[in-house]
Formats: structure tokens, sequence, C-alpha cells
């Protein structure tokens, strides 16, 4: 594969993820609850989902939904603007300050970026849908999901993946209605049969979503409940600890039935950077055991970022690309996924739900079993 970044169509000059941004910043400069506050919020979030860029196009910008006339005026001053750049020099005039949030913000990707990096074709392009055979991120009702079972088994059958990992929270992540091990008893019979219904057109494997403790324990595993195929493990605590937690992940990543590392950093747009740690030794553990990194598509998690997952592709770490999907809608995340593996060089070779079933499924084993 090309050393360079997949050639795509150019970004405009003034994009729609850096106008949310500054509306964003703009925001957090109001009173808190004021309306002015929550109108350039709703706005910000209404243009990163947005499928094609403003810039250029002649659009009523106070038709679009959750865009208000002062934030429809906000917005077209920003789009006069030059250039991103611009745009932050526009908001450093209206603020008297530099966003001081922007760190908060950097590399996370709007809709119409992913739509972009995508496009891009030729056999250097990347990682795309036609590689994906399923997602390896899921919930149901049963833990904080919005979808049944059934539902979400016949929604990625009727997209046409080959197969899926079902994670449900376990009961550490109580916040997250987490399961107990008769739930997930529950789960596998009812899966059994949705699985045979199916006849070998598409099988989703039964695992979970552990939580990683604060000593690097996890809640759940293959070995206290047999049903599971492997886990997920992702931290969902401390996650603003100024404290160096490498010994954290390493522990987990060495646990047995593990098999993914889940939103590793635990950042979120807008809201926190995430955990600090020694990624490179990270990575040589993960590389070393066979554990997945997950590269979660969450628009507002996109974690690893792109610089982190080059770190650990070249570390030689496999990779997971899932969408984490909470509702159906959310099923085509995982695009934003495939867009972060693009941007890091990521071959297909290491995402390892790009494999056929066969070899998926031994790999799921040795992760249940914990060979390395």
């Amino acid at each position: 594969m090309s050393s360079h970044p997949p050639a795509s169509r150019p970004a405009p000059p003034v994009t729609n993820g850096a106008i949310a941004s500054a509306l964003l910043a703009l925001s957090a400069a109001e009173t808190p609850g004021s309306r002015p506050a929550s109108e350039y919020r709703s706005a910000a979030w209404t243009l990163r989902q947005l499928p094609d860029e403003l810039f250029g196009r002649r659009v009523r910008l106070a038709a679009l939904p959750g865009v208000s006339l002062r934030a429809a005026d906000l917005i077209e001053g920003f789009l006069a603007c030059h250039s991103d750049e611009g745009i932050t020099d526009r908001l450093t005039a209206l603020l008297d300050r530099e966003d001081p949030r922007k760190e908060l913000k950097r590399d996370f990707l709007s809709r119409a970026d992913v739509d972009r990096i995508l496009a891009a074709a030729g056999e250097d392009a990347g990682l795309s849908m036609k590689d994906f055979r399923g997602d390896l991120h899921l919930h149901t009702d049963r833990s904080d999901g919005k979808m049944a079972l059934p539902a979400l088994f016949r929604a990625l059958s009727e997209r046409g993946d080959t197969y899926a990992f079902l994670t449900d929270h376990a009961r550490d992540c109580a916040v997250a209605g987490g399961l107990f091990a008769e739930d997930f008893r529950a789960q596998k019979s009812q899966l059994d049969i949705l699985n045979d219904r199916a006849g070998g057109t598409f099988r989703m494997f039964l695992g979970a979503e552990a939580n990683i403790a604060e000593d690097g324990t996890i809640d759940i595993t293959p070995a206290r409940v047999p049903e599971l195929s492997a886990v997920v493990a992702s931290i969902h605590t401390e996650l603003r600890s100024p404290r160096d937690q490498t010994a954290r992940l390493v522990r987990a990543i060495e646990t047995p039935g593990v098999a993914i590392l889940g939103h590793p950093r635990g950042r979120l747009y807008d809201l926190r950077q995430g955990i600090r740690a020694d990624w490179p030794r990270i990575f040589e553990t993960a590389a070393e055991r066979g554990v997945a990194i997950e590269l979660n598509g969450c628009p507002e998690r996109l974690d690893l970022p792109p610089a982190l997952a080059r770190l650990a592709a070249d570390a030689g770490c496999l990779f997971s690309v899932a969408s984490d999907a909470h509702a159906h809608r959310h099923l085509e995340f995982v695009r934003y996924s495939l867009a972060v593996a693009r941007l890091a060089r990521i071959p297909a070779g290491q995402v390892v739900n790009t494999w056929s079933f066969e070899r998926f499924s031994e790999w799921l084993e040795e992760r249940r079993s914990g060979c390395v």
C-alpha cells in the first residue's frame, strides 16, 4: 500500500467541521443553558451530520433542521471566510481569545469529511465497505441500546454482512444497564435460534463489552461465562485523570478472553481528550497478544484518532473497525471508522473484520483461549 494518504476530492477552503467547532466555542462562551448557547450547539450538531459541505452551495441555512436565524447568520459569516484558518481568526476576534477547547475537537470528522475520504478510488485508495465483513461492537435493548436483538440481527443480515459480534455491556457498567451472567445465557439461547434460522448466510457471535476497572481487571470473561466467544474490553471510568494508565490497559490486554481493546483513549468530542498512557508499549503488547485495537466509529468518539492508529499499525497491531451502534441509524457509523483507517493507511489485511468467516472465527477462538 502507498505510504501517502489516499487521494480524494479536495476539501473546500471552509469545512462544515470547522464551522461546527466555531459554533461550539461560541456556545461555551454564552451563559450555560441560555437560548443562544443551545441554538449554537444544535446548529453545530446539524453541520457535523450534513452529507455535503455548505461552502460554495446555495442553501437556505435557516431551513436546515436545528439551525436558528441567529445561528444561520453566524454560519453565513463563517462561510464568507477564505479558509478554516480564517474561521479561527474570526472566532478569536469574536471571543477576544483563542478557542480554549480546540484540542478537544482536533482530528474529529464530520459526515461530509467521511464521505469525501471514502469517495477516493483506485488501488491505493484504502479500506472500503467492499472489504468489510461485519460489525464487532453492537448493543441491544438488553443493555443501553434501542434495538431488540431480532431487529439488529435482521438489519445486519439484510445489509449483506457475513458475521457480527454482539457486545452488550456487562454488570460493572451499571450506568449502561449491564447484564449478569444469566442474562448472557438467555441472550445466547435467543441468538442460537436466530443463527439457525439464518442457515449459514449470516452468523452473530455472542460477546460482551467488558469494563476495565482501575486496576486493569475486567468484569466478565469467557472463563466465567462460557457462553461468550470473547469480549471487547473498554475503559469507562477515570477518563479525565492526569495519571498514567498504561498498566491498566496492558493488564486488560493480557487477560485471556479479550479479543479487542475498545475505544482505547476514552476521548469524546468537545468534552475530554481521554487517558494518558505509553501508547507504544500498549500497542506492542496488543500486537504480541494478537488483540485487535478498535477504531470506534461513533462520531463523538472516533477513537483512535488517525495519528495513534498509524502508530499502532506500525507496531504490527490488528484492528477492528466498528460502529459501537446503539440504534439502527448508528450502524452507518462504521463508515467513520473506515475513514479513520484510510487516513491512517491501515492495510485491509490488518483489520480482523475484513477476514473470511473461517479466519475470523479461528482468531476469536484463539482469543477466547488466551493463545498468543
